[in-house]
C-alpha cells in the first residue's frame, strides 16, 4: 500500500508541537476562548515552554481531561505570580 510506504514517523519535537497545540486548543475550549487567546496568556507567563514543553514526557502519558484541569490550574498560578491575567 503506497500510504503504509510513505508514512513518516513524526520526529520527538512534531509530538511535543502537536502536544502543545492539543493543550491550548483543549484549555481554550474549557474556558470557552478563542485558542488565540488562549496561547497568548499562556506566552507571556512562559508557560508553554516552562512547563507544557519541559513536562511533555509525564504530561502527554495522563488524560486529556487531567492535563487541561492542570494546565489551567498552572495557568491561573503562573498569571497571579506574574500579575494578573488578561
Amino acid at each position: 500500500n503506497d500510504c503504509i510506504m510513505n508514512f513518516k514517523p513524526q520526529t520527538e519535537e512534531e509530538l511535543k508541537t502537536t502536544f502543545v497545540a492539543s493543550c491550548i486548543e483543549s484549555a481554550a475550549n474549557a474556558l470557552g476562548v478563542p485558542a488565540s487567546d488562549m496561547y497568548r496568556r499562556m506566552q507571556r507567563v512562559g508557560l508553554i515552554e516552562n512547563y507544557i514543553w519541559r513536562c511533555y514526557d509525564t504530561l502527554h502519558t495522563q488524560s486529556r481531561e487531567y492535563v487541561t484541569d492542570d494546565v489551567l490550574e498552572a495557568l491561573d498560578v503562573w498569571e497571579k505570580k506574574k500579575g494578573g491575567s488578561l
